[in-house]
């Protein structure tokens, strides 16, 4: 018996596109191997419960139950490119089961790959998670949302949140001279870096979170067990330096009780081909209007509803070129 601890800081992750849902590929040669920016308490062994009840001759705990394992895990990523244009960042299976399509463009100079948000077909991975580099769970059939972070002065990054069907870990380490897809490092959000437009007008911003507020949801039945995406409400919250009314009239674009105003709104981020990440959202709607204080100056704060088209979908799309 070994007393040896393992180590929380060594974590080896990767991910497989399956050909089959919940079915991890035995040929893991095209496993994925990605950055990951710090490391949450995993969820290992998740599900929901019920009690096995039974009336006692006294006071007293009853069994607990999981009624329908599964687990999850909570993955942050830098907000950046490979660091080639037209190759995908390193944590493109994590774009794709998160309900996304990519599309890869070598239009020559115009190289990109594009993230769109759909509603159908979406794809599976199984993840692959190594504790200390000795203990392996291996996550089948992982689908998941994630949220974005942009504050100004500070590094972005991209947060997936992932179910999977629960297998019981085992002691294996990770295959001799695996190496990491490329990824080029993030860079801070600031003038040098970032440019933001919202509804026309060239805000001075703060801040714009993204959320895709994907539905996930776990089903264990008989004769089933699956993680399914259900729907999506992608949405976010935007904090500019309020603009003088002449300079742009805001209350033009939040007010909603005589009419909706839906615009563009985008942030395009880093200058260095390769390692561009924009965002674009076309049909935007604000609400809950707020006004707060940063460093002395009014700001204002909304939140952001990505409307999708009328054919559906096209609510957002993310490049990497």
């Amino acid at each position: 018996m070994s007393n040896e601890p393992l180590l929380w800081r060594i974590l080896t992750v990767a991910a497989v596109i399956e050909d089959e849902y919940g079915v991890t590929p035995t040929d893991l040669s095209t496993a994925v191997f990605f950055d990951v920016m710090t490391k949450d308490s995993p969820g290992v062994y998740q599900g929901d419960t019920a009690e096995r009840e039974r009336v006692k001759p006294g006071f007293g705990a009853n069994e607990q139950i999981n009624v329908a394992p599964y687990s999850t895990r909570t993955i942050r990523v830098p907000y950046a490119g490979s660091g080639t244009p037209g190759v995908p960042p390193s944590f493109w299976p994590l774009m794709l089961c998160s309900g996304h399509s990519e599309t890869i463009d070598m239009t020559v100079d115009e190289e990109k790959v594009i993230y769109d948000p759909v509603s159908s077909n979406f794809s599976s991975i199984s993840l692959l998670w190594w504790s200390d580099d000795d203990e392996l769970q291996v996550l089948p059939g992982v689908r998941g949302t994630l949220t974005r972070t942009t504050d100004a002065k500070g590094m972005p990054y991209f947060e997936f949140n992932l179910t999977g069907l629960y297998v019981r870990p085992t002691t294996e380490a990770p295959p001799a001279g695996a190496t990491r897809a490329p990824q080029a490092g993030e860079v801070p959000v600031n003038k040098q870096n970032s440019t933001f437009t919202f509804f026309g007008y060239a805000a001075p911003m703060q801040s714009w979170s993204f959320d895709m507020s994907g539905q996930v949801e776990h089903r264990n039945l008989p004769g089933y067990e699956g993680v399914h995406l259900t729907n999506r409400n992608a949405a976010g919250q935007v904090n500019i330096q309020k603009p003088r009314l002449a300079d742009f009239n805001i209350y033009e674009k939040i007010e909603s009780h005589n009419g909706t105003v839906v615009d563009t709104v985008t942030f395009s981020h880093n200058k260095t081909p390769g390692n561009i990440v924009d965002f674009e959202a076309t049909r935007v709607q604000l609400s809950n209007y707020a006004e707060t204080e940063v460093q002395g100056i009014t700001h204002s704060t909304m939140d952001t509803r990505l409307l999708s088209a009328p054919e559906g979908d096209g609510d957002y799309r993310y490049v990497f070129r």
